[in-house]
């Protein structure tokens, strides 16, 4: 019974690790601030933040999120949901960041521009294919 147990958490400690893996840093409780001069290429939302870390949301080289909670949706299933503001340009340096403890700011997101999907069962996003379940 210990060892399935043991089986059970190592297997799932390495499943939240793929999970983990698209976005390489990031910065909860900080965002862009006015300093920061920078167009957003696209916002999403209401969406959870895993999804504004996981996935890119424009078709140009995207290089970083920033995830905004909205509280509205507080206690629903899967929260916290919010706005998912993707970005092109250089990611601000720590000087143009503001704190802000309803922000998640992304960096290192997929740099790929090509479409394709991501697989449900690992998590892992690869280009040109259609069929992902």
């Amino acid at each position: 019974m210990r060892l399935t147990l043991v089986v059970a958490f190592l297997a799932a400690s390495a499943l939240v690790s793929v999970a983990l893996d698209p976005a390489q840093s990031n910065t909860k409780g900080k965002c862009p601030g006015p300093s920061f001069k920078c167009v957003v290429e696209k916002i999403n939302g209401p969406i959870q933040a895993a999804e504004c870390s996981h996935n890119t949301r424009t078709h140009k080289k995207q290089t970083f999120a920033v995830f905004v909670t909205d509280h509205k949706y507080d206690g629903n299933k899967g929260y916290p949901y919010g706005s998912c503001s993707a970005y092109t340009c250089e990611a601000p340096t720590s000087d143009q960041m503001i704190e802000n403890d309803d922000c998640w700011t992304f960096s290192g997101m997929i740099t790929t521009n090509q479409c394709g999907c991501e697989d449900s069962a690992d998590g892992r996003f690869t280009a040109g294919k259609t069929n992902c379940t």
